[in-house]
Parts: C-alpha cells; sequence; structure tokens
C-alpha cells in the first residue's frame, strides 16, 4: 500500500497556517513533532492540534506529510470530537475504520 510512511521532501510549512487567526510562533517542524509526541508545547493540546489540521490542511497534504501509519492516530474519538462539521466527522471515522482494517 502507498502513502503508509511520510514523504521525507514533503512541505511542512503547511501546518504553519492552520492558526492563521492567531499569532503562534511554532514552526511547521516544531507543530509536526508535537502532535506526534516527539516534542512537547505547553500551550497546545495534541488532539485539538490534529482536529485543526483535519479541517484546514487538506487530506491528501497531511497523507503526504505523516503517512497513512501516523494519521491514524488523528482519527481517534479524543481527536474527532473537536471536529464539529458533523459530516466532516462522520467522514474521518469511516476513514478512521477503513485504516484500521488495512494498516496493522
Amino acid at each position: 500500500m502507498k502513502h503508509i510512511e511520510p514523504n521525507p521532501n514533503a512541505d511542512l510549512s503547511r501546518l504553519e497556517k492552520i492558526f492563521w487567526e492567531y499569532n503562534i510562533p511554532d514552526s511547521g517542524k516544531s507543530l509536526y513533532d508535537f502532535v506526534l509526541g516527539k516534542k512537547e508545547i505547553e500551550y497546545l493540546d495534541r488532539n485539538k492540534v490534529m482536529a485543526r489540521m483535519l479541517t484546514t490542511v487538506g487530506w491528501y497534504n497531511l497523507v503526504d506529510i505523516f503517512g497513512l501509519r501516523d494519521l491514524k492516530s488523528f482519527l481517534k474519538d479524543d481527536t474527532l470530537k473537536w471536529i464539529w462539521p458533523e459530516d466532516l466527522r462522520n467522514n474521518y471515522e469511516y476513514a478512521g475504520e477503513i485504516l484500521d482494517q488495512t494498516i496493522s
């Protein structure tokens, strides 16, 4: 299956745009490391940041940046509860089910 692993050349600057209405000083790499649990950012909530990424960065961009294996962690109830458009939340729940069945 393609895209299981992240693209090492993915443009992480796309992640910097998730907080377009705030002045968040973190780089795309910093946010990337934060959501993967490699770094702590005390003023951010990991699940809320992952939900924000799901709603503002295109799905295929996220697949490119994180790979499907890591994106599975985005599609859990603790994250999806922060996505308020119900249709979008339902689509991501379904995607999570598919990824659970196909990626171990």
